[in-house]
């Protein structure tokens, strides 16, 4: 690691004459990673009515405005400087594109990736713009780290990647004046007095759709008055398109189903409507007719009767009348118009890997932009059609969740157990569960000997860290053989000493041939595992040391859907993906679907687990059907609370490592903001004394029947970020927990039990920072 060392001396008046004085440390510096950049500077007397601070501006230097990474530590006389520091911005801001983050995780402070000090700022519409969150600049209040004289700063530029980054700093200074005090935390609502929305899961109905098709592919689809006309569009060579013409089509009856061919070049597809109790799903057969391969672009387009009101992609709300994503755990696009809105959804394996959502002005729609056919081959893309008539998001997904049975029993609680350092008794770990109320733990990643990680086969190498967890995951089994205990798994990426050389024909490539590693410090290779090549058939020594060495319960797996890339170049084809000239229409290369080639080796693992009575758990969503239909509990992390939407198409559960969790404040507040967006809760981290009540305890498990904003209804209890008025169908009793800002019970919340149609449900307001559980009588 470089040192960089200055000395700073100041001469500046008595405190007596104090008046804002302000000393530059450095007035500019450039910093490759890593680095510890050092300063010595020297602050007056000074009196309690001062407040001493440190100022700097910093910026990863890009040619783009992009993402950030906790890329800097700051120290003063060597106390790192965390969130309560903070003075000139909330600790949590929000880019244009909506995702939330945080400046702090833990002593660690973001920094955007820039080419400039100002765009972040100056292009208000750029998705990773944040305007008002003074992006660039910090200031942290010093004073009771520093004292009269001499005193020590330290940068720390922290190797956060693999490949070493820029840091550009500048304007770091120090000055004395009047204390400031931190903008305030956004004003808690108060409990609502006056109507309150009902949430009752009641049984679908029947939607009265009407549904035509033309001989050219064209449809309407509609409802009640409102008439939706759906283009479709498929590539030609030399850049044009072939567009299906508006033409009177043929009704299609409820439950029946139409066809309609056409021809695109060397394409023919042949398009199947049927309409269903609550969509239309739509099924279209490309066979490639000629004699190479066919590079097939295909976007379909949904125009209603005026512009939208609003639209979701992927769940987003979308920010401008223009914009794309590329999401396939939420293949899904959204349009509200008045009063109705309509939504369309990617269905098969190939279409949700490839899938991009768009919003033009006044359409929505879905495209596969990378679809490759070989000569005489064909495959079928299937995506819906969802009327909502209410207008709204939470109707549309809770139809798709339905129909992609996607709600089964989520159980818990859960948290990543702790970094136990040395052997204890079984009693031991049995009361470290018990206190905590915990069902299901999952241990860290394997370790060599010298402390760095023995990533996937690399726990072949690392004998002592599996003798170590093997003991105390035996010991909590024997005297809490109830709770799962998991052992840590990744497919992808391995640390194993050689595996570079010895797994050749497994390595994830990027477009430039180059082997990919996980972003780190140090090198973490990735891998393409398959049943046929050497990497795939290895993994399986790797989960027989978890499941059977160790004798976990299962597996914790990370990154189940895919690491880093989602797809690969130079790997065996997938047979359906290319990459195609958005000008030209042609063909340029092949490139293969990383989940799509993983897909039958993950499917073997899955099998063998169950087969075994083995419990499975896993980071990231499902993105293929195939996948949906294993109805595997998975979690997505929440870095930024926003990525919970992903998760409203599959597994609603988020981890809630969007901050420490230090307290039972913190844990609740992770449960809340989770809650808002439609999700469940589990814990990150519990290595804090246990709490005298854990809320977690009557939240599991429970069984979605449908997601709200800031409701999830089940089956067994009912999970609540918002006040309103709650029930089941059958009017069942329910025993109402609120939960405040502590993450304590409130003792006489304003809950009361009322009737409503002739059956009971409970009546619920709560301030804004609070959130409830409903656990039905008998569940």
């Amino acid at each position: 690691m470089l040192l960089d060392v200055a000395t700073v001396v100041i001469c500046l008046l008595p405190a007596a004459a104090l008046a804002e004085p302000e000393m530059v440390v450095i007035a500019s510096l450039e910093s490759m990673s890593p680095e510890r950049i050092e300063r010595t500077f020297v602050v007056p007397p000074f009196g309690v009515e001062h407040q001493v601070r440190l100022n700097l501006e910093s910026r990863i230097d890009s040619k783009i405005l992009g993402g950030s990474n906790p890329w800097i530590r700051v120290a003063v006389n060597e106390s790192y400087l965390t969130q309560g520091d903070l003075l000139n911005k909330r600790d949590e801001f929000r880019l244009r594109r909506g995702t939330d983050l945080t400046w702090s995780k833990g002593d660690r402070w973001r920094v955007l990736y820039s080419p400039d000090f100002e765009q972040a700022i100056r292009d208000k519409d750029h998705p990773n713009a944040c305007p008002d969150a003074d992006p660039y600049r910090f200031v942290w209040d010093i004073t009771r780290y520093v004292r009269p004289g001499e005193n020590q700063l330290r940068i720390e530029h922290l190797k956060v990647l693999e490949h070493p980054d820029q840091l550009v700093l500048r304007n770091v200074k120090i000055d004395i004046g009047r204390p400031i005090s931190p903008p305030a935390d956004e004003r808690v609502a108060p409990a609502p007095a006056g109507p309150l929305p009902r949430f009752v899961a009641m049984p679908p109905v029947p939607l009265s759709i009407e549904a035509k098709l033309a001989p050219s592919g064209a449809m309407i689809v509609g409802l009640g008055k409102e008439a939706f006309a759906i283009e479709t569009r498929t590539s030609l060579p030399q850049g044009a398109w072939h567009a299906t013409e508006a033409a009177a089509g043929s009704p299609i009856a409820a439950g029946g189903s139409a066809e309609a061919t056409w021809t695109a070049s060397a394409c023919r597809i042949v398009r199947r409507v049927s309409v269903r109790d609550d969509y239309v799903e739509v099924a279209d057969t490309f066979t490639n007719t000629g004699g190479e391969l066919a590079g097939v672009m295909v976007q379909h387009r949904l125009r209603g009767p005026d512009k939208p009101e609003k639209t979701y992609l992927a769940g987003n709300e979308a920010m401008a009348e223009t914009g794309a994503l590329l999401n396939s755990a939420h293949p899904s696009v959204f349009g509200k118009w008045r009063p109705i809105g309509v939504g369309l959804v990617a269905e098969d394996d190939v279409f949700r890997v490839h899938v991009r959502q768009f919003t033009e002005p006044g359409t929505i729609g879905l495209a596969d932009e990378q679809l490759g056919i070989e000569p005489g081959k064909s495959v079928t893309l299937e995506w819906s059609i969802y009327p909502a008539p209410s207008g709204d998001y939470w109707e549309f997904i809770n139809a798709v969740r339905r129909n992609w049975d996607a709600n089964f029993t989520i159980p818990g609680p859960f948290s990543f157990a702790m970094a136990f350092r040395e052997k204890k008794p079984a009693d031991w770990y049995g009361l470290w569960l018990r206190e905590r109320g915990l069902k299901i733990v999952a241990g860290p990643i394997a370790k060599y000997a010298d402390e760095k990680y023995a990533h996937g086969t690399g726990i072949l190498h690392a004998p002592e860290w599996v003798d170590f967890n093997k003991d105390w995951t035996k010991k909590m089994l024997a005297v809490a053989p109830d709770v799962k205990v998991l052992t840590y798994f990744h497919a992808q990426c391995s640390t194993e000493p050689g595996g570079e050389e010895k797994y050749a024909d497994s390595r994830l490539l990027d477009a430039a041939g180059r082997h990919l590693g996980y972003p780190y410090s140090y090198r973490l290779p990735l891998y393409l595992p398959t049943r046929e090549n050497g990497y795939g058939k290895a993994l399986w020594g790797y989960v027989r040391t978890c499941v059977d060495t160790i004798e976990a319960s299962g597996l914790y797996w990370d990154e189940m859907s895919h690491s880093v890339v989602e797809f690969a170049y130079d790997a065996p084809w997938d047979g359906h993906t290319v990459v195609i000239n958005p000008k030209t229409h042609a063909v340029t290369g092949k490139r293969s679907s990383v989940t799509l080639l993983m897909q039958p080796l993950v499917l073997d693992i899955i099998n063998h687990l169950r087969q075994r009575g083995s419990f499975l758990l896993a980071n990231t969503q499902a993105t293929t059907r195939t996948m949906t239909r294993q109805k595997v509990l998975r979690f997505v992390e929440t870095g930024s609370y926003s990525a919970v939407i992903n998760t409203h198409l599959g597994c609603p559960v988020g981890l809630g490592n969007h901050h420490a969790e230090d307290t039972q404040a913190d844990s609740a507040r992770n449960a809340r903001e989770i809650l808002r967006r439609g999700g469940i809760y589990y814990g990150w981290t519990y290595n804090r004394e246990p709490a005298d009540w854990d809320f977690t305890e009557v939240m599991f498990p429970i069984t979605p029947v449908e997601l709200h904003d800031g409701v999830v209804l089940g089956k067994e209890r009912i999970l609540t970020a918002r006040s309103g008025e709650f029930g089941w169908p059958d009017g069942a009793a329910a025993e109402v927990f609120v939960i405040d800002c502590q993450g304590k019970r409130v003792a006489q919340p304003l809950a009361q039990e009322i009737e409503r149609n002739g059956r009971r449900c409970y009546e619920i307001r709560m301030p804004g920072d609070h959130f409830a559980v409903l656990v039905r009588r008998g569940a």
